[in-house]
């Protein structure tokens, strides 16, 4: 499916399909999404925790308000800073020195 780096720059792992139908359903996983959804939930009073467990996958989510409620108020974006989440986090890439320049 693709590489994925381990954490602690243990360096990559290839996971397949089988392997990965089964990490996604590790009970593991289902308790860790859980613990991360209850810090955003206590950032966010009046909002709801669904956690569900399927044959495919465990799923953790919060539910607070409509779309049109988040974007006017912002509230479960700032929910999610404050339970320590990377919200549009992305790892940027430096060109190589030697790379070829496109001609014209």
């Amino acid at each position: 499916m693709g590489r994925s780096a381990i954490p602690g720059g243990g360096g990559y792992v290839l996971l397949n399909k089988a392997g990965m139908g089964q990490l996604l359903r590790d009970p593991a996983i289902a308790v860790e999404l859980g613990n991360r959804m209850r810090r955003v939930q206590a950032a966010l009073p009046g909002s709801e925790l669904q956690i569900t467990r399927s044959g495919v996958r465990a799923r953790a989510k919060v539910a607070y308000g409509s779309d049109f409620d988040e974007a006017d108020t912002g509230a479960l974006s700032r929910a999610l800073d404050l339970a320590g989440g990377q919200r549009g986090y992305k790892k940027k890439f430096n060109k190589p020195r030697n790379a070829r320049k496109a001609s014209s």
